[in-house]
C-alpha cells in the first residue's frame, strides 16, 4: 500500500507542477528590467512565486483528490452552489451563527452551528430552493468527497494564516453547510478547513495565530496527518508526501522535465 501510494504522490505531483509552468510559460508578462540581464531565472523565480501562493490549487487539490479515490471515495468535480436569493430565514440563522462565533461569547461551537443550520433548513424538505448558482468567490470548495452516504468539504489553506484569515475559514464553513442543506436538507454534511502540513516544531495550534480561533480544531480545521490519513486510509500519509518529495528531487525527474520546458521555451 505504501509503494502504491508514493507511486499516486509523484505522478500527481509531476504532472500538476509540469502542467502549472506549461501554462504559467505562455503567459506574457510586464517587462522588467532584470529581463535584460537574467532572463531565464527572472521568469523562473516569478513562476515559482506564483506556485508558492496556489499551491492549494495546483498541488494540494489535485493530489487529495487521487489519494481519496484510491480508499473508496468519490470526488466530485463540481462546486457547491448558493441559493440565488438565500430564504430570509436561513440568511438570519447564518449570520447569527456567524457573529456568535466570531465574538466567542459561548453561544455556539462547531456542532451546535452546524446542526442550527441544518435545522432551519429542514423545511426545504417539503419546499425546496429550485434556482441555485455558483458561490460568491472565497466560498468555494476546493475538494468535495463523498462516501458511505457523507458529503466531504475541503479546502487547503495557507499554514501560517493570520486572525482576518482565520475569521473568513469559519464562515466559509458556515456557508458551505448553508449552501448544502438549503439543497440536500435531509444529507450528510461535514465541513473542513485544511492546514496541509505543520510549519512549526511542535503543536499546530500552540503557535498559530490566536490559537486558530474562532475556527475549532478537530472539529472544524485539520492539520496534516488529521486530513491525509483519513482520505488515504494509511497511518503517517504525510511521511510518505515528504518521502516521495525527497525522492523526486534525488531522481532528478522532475528537475529534468522543467530544464527541458525552458529549453523549449
Amino acid at each position: 500500500m505504501h509503494d502504491h501510494l508514493k507511486t499516486i504522490i509523484k505522478q500527481t505531483t509531476i504532472e500538476s507542477i509540469i502542467n502549472y509552468f506549461k501554462k504559467n510559460l505562455k503567459r506574457k508578462r510586464n517587462f522588467q528590467i532584470l529581463d535584460l540581464l537574467i532572463p531565464r531565472e527572472r521568469n523562473i523565480r516569478s513562476i515559482v512565486g506564483g506556485l508558492e501562493t496556489s499551491m492549494g490549487k495546483t498541488l494540494w487539490e489535485p493530489l487529495a483528490k487521487e489519494i481519496a479515490k484510491q480508499n473508496g471515495f468519490v470526488v466530485v468535480n463540481k462546486n457547491l452552489d448558493a441559493p440565488i436569493n438565500m430564504p430570509g430565514s436561513l440568511s438570519s440563522t447564518l449570520q447569527i451563527v456567524i457573529e456568535a462565533r466570531e465574538n466567542q461569547n459561548g453561544l455556539y461551537d462547531a456542532k451546535t452551528s452546524h446542526d442550527a443550520i441544518k435545522s432551519i433548513c429542514q423545511q426545504f424538505i417539503n419546499s425546496p430552493i429550485s434556482n441555485f448558482k455558483k458561490p460568491p468567490r472565497g466560498n468555494g470548495v476546493d475538494v468535495w468527497l463523498q462516501k458511505n452516504g457523507v458529503d466531504y468539504f475541503f479546502d487547503t489553506k495557507t499554514v501560517q494564516p493570520n486572525v482576518g484569515a482565520l475569521k473568513s475559514f469559519l464562515t466559509q464553513i458556515l456557508h458551505w453547510y448553508a449552501y448544502y442543506y438549503s439543497r440536500y436538507p435531509t444529507g450528510t454534511g461535514i465541513g473542513r478547513i485544511i492546514f496541509p502540513y505543520n510549519p512549526y516544531p511542535g503543536d499546530y495550534w500552540k503557535y498559530c495565530k490566536a490559537h486558530g480561533k474562532p475556527l475549532e480544531k478537530k472539529e472544524e480545521a485539520w492539520v496534516e496527518n488529521e486530513f491525509w490519513d483519513f482520505i488515504s486510509g494509511v497511518q503517517n500519509t504525510y511521511d510518505l508526501i515528504k518521502e516521495s518529495f525527497v525522492e523526486l528531487y534525488d531522481e532528478k525527474t522532475l528537475e529534468t522535465e522543467l530544464s527541458n520546458l525552458f529549453k523549449i521555451q
